[in-house]
């Protein structure tokens, strides 16, 4: 099993094939057993649990090993990874969902499972959301708003791909708006824009596209330039993942 799902800025799948090499990355990312419990290794700490989120930029690595899985990867830019950065992880490497919350979670994962309809997995989604949005939504500062959004709606020209291009638009210094970037969300600019060119990539996928095709027209190199940065940041190669799988967009 190895469906392949789509949401806003969200991605993930759930699946029984999950083999993830140590690695670390710029998302957010749940991990949400079926009955099984899961086994992770969290910089270099094997925790045991049936559902955990782990922070960005934190060392980590799966195994399903046949068991079936949900995970999802949450750009931390979003409502739900604010909620999760700040309201839940709080610097931490990790945070496990305590037990009520997860069968909550478990339940809708199991219908998704026996449906496999995209309304159903619209349903899990939006309980995950509901299970971490319990705070005032966190709020950046303006520049910094209307920053995600360009970049955002950008068609993946060039030069939306530069900070200094960015910072000429913003009327601010390279490292001015670098800076106030960082301290906002937790992220590089220029770490932000690689992760932006990720998603490019597979909304591309998901729309029919071909890896080359879609890795190009997102501001990589080549196909071989995407494979290698998405295996270095997800532990998995980019074409595995892409085999055999169903792809499901979902709408909330």
């Amino acid at each position: 099993m190895n469906d392949i799902f789509m949401c806003g800025q969200h991605y993930g799948a759930i699946s029984n094939c999950i083999e993830a090499d140590l690695h670390k990355h710029w998302l957010l990312q749940l991990f949400i057993s079926v009955e099984e419990e899961l086994l992770i290794n969290v910089e270099g700490q094997r925790i045991s649990c049936r559902a955990i989120a782990v922070n960005m930029n934190t060392i980590h690595e799966f195994y399903s090993g046949n068991s079936v899985h949900f995970t999802m990867l949450v750009d931390p830019t979003t409502q739900l990874g604010r909620s999760l950065r700040i309201c839940f992880l709080n610097e931490n490497p990790y945070y496990i969902i305590p037990e009520d919350r997860t069968a909550e979670l478990q339940r809708y994962l199991l219908n998704v499972i026996h449906n496999g309809e995209s309304h159903n997995y619209s349903m899990l989604i939006e309980n995950i959301i509901r299970s971490f949005d319990k705070y005032p939504p966190v709020k950046y500062d303006q520049r910094i708003e209307l920053l995600l959004r360009r970049i955002d709606a950008c068609d993946c020209e060039e030069a939306l791909h530069l900070v200094n291009y960015l910072a000429k638009e913003m009327s601010l210094s390279e490292s001015r708006l670098s800076h106030l970037f960082k301290k906002e969300t937790g992220i590089s600019l220029k770490s932000y824009i690689v992760l932006h060119k990720l998603q490019r990539v597979y909304q591309k996928i998901f729309n029919g596209e071909n890896i080359t095709q879609a890795a190009i027209a997102s501001g990589f190199d080549s196909s071989s330039h995407f494979a290698s940065f998405h295996k270095k940041i997800t532990g998995m190669s980019a074409r595995d993942i892409i085999t055999d799988s169903r792809f499901l967009k979902v709408s909330l």
